[in-house]
């Protein structure tokens, strides 16, 4: 799932936000390895008025029964949202999550290789997002809405994040309905041939790790040759 991305060309975010009217805060810096629980900018919708705010990126869950604990979720999957704990934000609290690209990781027995995905011309995007209001229990947030994955992504992950055209993004914010065959639509997976990836540092694997090289091009060192080399 998409549970990390990164959020680091601030020049190109300025230009994605002007193009909704909006500005880009000052005190915003660029962010390489973005984790759950982390306060993000997303771009909100309410009574007609769009605003960046700033938003914990994950949302708590109750518990699904007694003695259990409530889960940090940062995802909604799209084929779910007419239904399930997101079904009343899917059509009155659709936001975006501004990015880069994002993580995934790719099982080699014990490893977790992360890669790094994102657009081929890498311009900043739009996530398709979903966001929930403050509680008593948890603050205002943020989830980002999945879908089944393109040919690019398919190989590591059987999700992929859904990633907004221009178009799209004003089409998805809102705080009024849409009809279930548009969320459909909108949340269909973004083109494989328009995208690139590649593999990263697995130092970012721990999420405290922050800077450039999360998402530089990284390759495996050789084996360290052994007696009988």
């Amino acid at each position: 799932m998409c549970n990390r991305y990164a959020l680091s060309n601030l020049a190109g975010l300025r230009q994605l936000l002007a193009e909704l009217g909006l500005a880009t805060p000052e005190e915003l810096v660029a962010r390489f390895n973005i984790p759950l629980t982390a306060t993000v900018p997303v771009v909100t919708k309410k009574a007609g008025t769009t605003a960046l705010e700033p938003l914990a990126f994950g949302a708590l869950l109750p518990p699904r029964g007694p003695g259990e604990r409530p889960m940090m979720v940062g995802n909604a999957r799209a084929e779910n949202l007419a239904r399930g704990a997101f079904k009343e934000a899917a059509q009155y609290r659709r936001c975006l999550v501004p990015a880069d690209g994002f993580f995934e990781w790719e099982h080699a027995g014990k490893a977790r290789l992360p890669h790094y995905f994102y657009r081929r011309d890498r311009a900043p995007f739009f996530f398709a997002g979903l966001w929930r209001p403050e509680s008593p229990a948890a603050p205002a947030s943020a989830v980002i809405v999945t879908t089944k994955p393109n040919a690019l992504l398919a190989p590591i992950h059987d999700r992929m994040p859904v990633m907004l055209e221009r178009d799209s993004s004003r089409e998805w914010l809102g705080d009024t309905p849409l009809a279930p065959e548009r969320l459909a639509a909108l949340c269909a997976p973004f083109p494989a041939d328009a995208m690139a990836s590649h593999r990263v540092d697995p130092k970012m694997n721990h999420a405290r790790h922050e800077g450039p090289d999360c998402i530089a091009p990284w390759t495996a060192p050789p084996p360290e040759p052994t007696l009988f080399d």
